[in-house]
Order: C-alpha cells, then sequence, then structure tokens
C-alpha cells in the first residue's frame, strides 16, 4: 500500500487493467475501493451522429467490439443493436444514474471525477454543447464533483462562454513537452482551474510552477510504483491508474 499523503487516486476508465474500460462493472469495482482511499474515477465520452454521449474511449469500435465503424457515423440505437450480446456501451445519463447511487449515502461518495471529452476533426461542436447541457444540468451528474477535461481548446473556449456550463470546473490536458511551457497560460485563459499531464513530461518544478498559478495537476496514466511515489513526493495532486488495487491494498 502506498502513502498518498494528500495526492487523489482515480481509477482510470473506473479501473481498466482490473475491470473492462467504461463498464459498469469497472465502475462498480473502482466504488468497491472508495473504502481502501480511491478517491475516483476518469472516463471518456464520444458523441454519436444523433447527438447522444456514450461513455467510450475510442472513436471507433473496432478495438473493443470488432466493428469497423466510426462512434459520430452511428446512432445509438445503431450501436445498441449492433452489439447486443457482446461489450455493454453506457450512455452518459446512465453512468451518471449508476454514480449517484453508488454515492449514496455521502459518506460512501466519490471525492473527485474526471469525465474527458473526445472530439475529432470531425466533432460537431454545437451538438457537443448540447449534449453536455442535458446530461450535466437538472442530471445526479449536477451533485457529483466532476472536472471536465479536454485536449481540445476549442471545446474548452466553448465551454467558458457557455451561460449554463460555465460553473463546471473544466481541466485542459496536455500530453506534449513543447506544449508544457505556455500551458499553465492557456489553462488560466479557458478558465480551468486544472492541467493534466501525461506524467513522463512532470518534475518538481512544473507542478510547483503550475500551483503557484493556483492551478491543480493531474498526472495520467501512471502505473510504475516509483513514479507513483515520486510524484507524491512533488505533491501532485491527482494521480490517474489503471491499478488502483494493487497501490491501495
Amino acid at each position: 500500500m502506498i502513502n498518498l499523503g494528500n495526492t487523489l487516486l482515480l481509477g482510470h476508465r473506473g479501473a481498466r487493467n482490473e475491470a473492462l474500460e467504461n463498464t459498469l462493472f469497472g465502475f462498480q469495482h473502482a466504488h468497491n475501493l472508495q473504502k481502501k482511499g480511491l478517491a475516483g474515477v476518469e472516463f471518456d465520452v464520444q458523441l454519436t451522429a444523433d447527438g447522444h454521449l456514450i461513455v467510450f474511449h475510442d472513436d471507433t469500435l473496432q478495438r473493443l467490439c470488432g466493428l469497423q465503424a466510426r462512434v459520430d457515423q452511428l446512432n445509438l440505437s445503431e450501436i445498441q443493436r449492433n452489439l447486443q450480446g457482446g461489450h455493454q456501451i453506457m450512455t452518459l445519463d446512465t453512468l451518471g444514474q449508476a454514480l449517484s447511487a453508488f454515492s449514496a449515502p455521502k459518506l460512501n461518495s466519490f471525492a473527485h471525477i474526471e469525465l474527458e471529452m473526445k472530439t475529432h476533426n470531425r466533432t460537431n461542436y454545437l451538438k457537443f454543447i448540447q449534449a453536455l447541457t442535458y446530461n450535466l444540468l437538472d442530471t445526479p451528474f449536477a451533485n457529483l464533483p466532476i472536472v471536465l477535461t479536454s485536449f481540445d481548446e476549442r471545446l474548452l473556449a466553448q465551454l467558458q462562454r457557455s451561460k449554463l456550463l460555465s460553473h463546471i470546473p473544466r481541466g485542459f490536458l496536455v500530453r506534449e513537452a513543447p506544449l508544457l511551457r505556455f500551458a499553465p497560460n492557456t489553462a488560466l485563459q479557458l478558465g480551468c482551474r486544472q492541467l493534466g499531464i501525461y506524467y513522463p513530461l512532470l518534475n518538481k518544478s512544473i507542478i510547483q510552477n503550475c500551483h503557484r498559478y493556483g492551478l491543480a495537476v493531474s498526472a495520467w496514466t501512471v502505473n510504475d510504483i516509483a513514479a507513483i511515489k515520486q510524484l507524491v513526493e512533488w505533491q501532485v495532486d491527482v494521480i490517474i491508474t489503471d491499478i488502483p488495487t494493487q497501490l491501495l491494498l
């Protein structure tokens, strides 16, 4: 068991190496670790052709479902029909209800949830914002401690301008070293409270610099125990991992 101090540990896509990613079973497994010290979960959403958000990482169904089709080319009903008896893909609405149920009573609630918004060069931003509004306002997610994260500056800027969604905390994701120099300034300009940084890029001075700007740092995706101990020593705020059980037991 690792002493995490004030660092929050999140299960990646539920708990990716311990249960099938982005599934109800995986999130239930992660919640069962909450009493052991798991602070929350990270997961991804993709937009379907008819404007639904599904809890899914890839922009195609090939890896997990064996279908050569892009998520954005299919309606939700087509996805569900093609996957009968196979990988069960949840809508964001379904997951919100499940997480809310997991979190009752409040003593058993997650402290931090990161919702990564996946986009690409075909993304319909108007549909994406509309779908987020439908799923996050006056729904179970309204009472959950979520941070909306993305690599997409355009999407984050639109959320910043949204009268309905701008109050929800946001995080800017970075995976390339050249972007790190200006990442804190970019995050602040976008109204973000957090930077999510690919962990091999991190060092103590980067974390301290982010903290000077008032930005929390989320490190992803960390499965190396020595690296996790180092990040905790550097006072990183959040660590996202595929192996929460190994770290907590």
